[in-house]
């Protein structure tokens, strides 16, 4: 093990507390992909879009609604305030066109 330790101590640590202490490891964003939360009040569902993405019509109009109801400084991952199923359903009618480089998280 050496003079660090385990790994695990990082992710869970009962030296010197009488508490267990659980760090949450957020999952890796891929190289070229940034992360967005699609929904509508507390129920959210997390894509990862390509950046090439980022000229699509469609997408940037859901991006320009975000801005509006969030602004440009929110904190965290991106939301975009769009219905899930919907959002979906235009992701498959643009999948039948092009390839999407979008991943659902």
């Amino acid at each position: 093990m050496g003079a660090g330790g385990s790994k695990l101590n990082g992710f869970f640590s009962i030296r010197g507390s009488r508490h267990k202490r659980i760090r949450v490891v957020a999952p890796l964003t891929p190289k070229g992909y940034f992360p967005v939360c699609v929904g509508l009040g507390n129920k959210y569902k997390r894509f990862m879009i390509h950046t090439t993405m980022l000229g699509d019509a469609d997408l940037l109009e859901l991006l320009c609604i975000s801005a509006e109801e969030y602004g440009f400084s929110n904190p965290g991952v991106l939301k975009i305030p769009y219905d899930v199923k919907r959002f979906e359903e235009v992701l498959r009618m643009k999948n039948k066109h092009q390839t999407l480089r979008i991943m659902i998280a």
